[in-house]
């Protein structure tokens, strides 16, 4: 049996892995457990590209808060947000915008809990402990209303979370749920898994089958299902690519021989 720290909610199963904290882990970070551990140096020695793939996608997160927030846009609703792992997006907004605001909605209670440690003394950020399926409670809470103006622009952040709405209906409707309530000028953000031609396909369902065995399961989708989610806003030139291909930093470095290049699609978008 685990031994818990004093901020580790009571009724946490600590011995069983949550993608959060795999993630954090994958990361570098140091709030995870030694279940989450396990789970993530299996993936990685069956799929040594993982920690690319978690590696790629918080560095296109960053790119597109940067962006976001270049465009003038200085609200971020992040749904799905898992744990606070290296920058955040309030830390990456305020770099371009010292008066950003930020809500992250996230469900699970490892990840509320260090957020509501670390957001505690951070002004114009806030946690909300809720699944981020439950669109009109989310929109509603107190933390959303008392942080972002819906009636001013808002960057919907979406990064590596939509795939774990299994149903694809439900997802689809739920990404169109949040753009109905912000207003013209508002941005969505999207990451999302795919196994539709990838190099590596047959390894990244083999990733899906995996996170069965964890507190979240996910599903990959298509190419085409994924950029229906942008229908009726403005892509984002380069539009809908791998999360290394998007306005990279640096010149990309094709990953030819491991499918962590071509595992998560990820577009920005702007709703007229």
């Amino acid at each position: 049996m685990s031994t818990q720290t004093s901020w580790v909610p009571p009724d946490i199963d600590v011995d069983r892995a949550s993608p959060a904290r795999v993630y954090d882990y994958l990361l570098g970070g140091a709030w995870n457990f030694q279940a989450d551990r396990e789970m993530a140096n299996a993936a990685v020695a069956r799929m040594p590209w993982v920690r690319d793939l978690a590696r790629y996608n918080r560095t296109f997160l960053g790119r597109a808060v940067r962006y976001c927030a270049e465009a003038g846009v200085s609200q971020f609703l992040d749904l799905g947000s898992g744990m606070p792992t290296s920058k955040s997006v309030h830390e990456m907004a305020v770099e371009i915008d010292p008066e950003s605001r930020v809500v992250y909605v996230e469900q699970e209670q490892v990840a509320v809990a260090h957020s509501e440690l670390i957001l505690a003394t951070v002004p114009g950020a806030g946690i909300l402990g809720a699944d981020m399926r439950a669109a009109e409670d989310v929109l509603a809470s107190p933390v959303t209303r008392g942080l972002l103006d819906f009636a001013e622009p808002v960057a919907v952040i979406m990064a590596s979370s939509l795939h774990y709405v299994l149903d694809a209906d439900e997802a689809a409707a739920l990404v169109r749920k949040y753009l109905d309530a912000v207003p013209s000028g508002s941005y969505l953000v999207v990451s999302h898994i795919t196994d539709d031609g990838a190099e590596g396909s047959a390894e990244v369902r083999q990733l899906v089958e995996l996170s069965r065995s964890t507190t979240a399961a996910g599903a990959a989708r298509s190419r085409d299902w994924i950029a229906g989610l942008f229908d009726g806003l403005d892509l984002v030139d380069p539009g809908l690519v791998f999360t290394s291909q998007w306005r990279p930093n640096t010149p990309l470095r094709l990953v030819t021989d491991l499918p962590a290049h071509a595992s998560l699609l990820a577009a920005v978008a702007r709703k007229p």
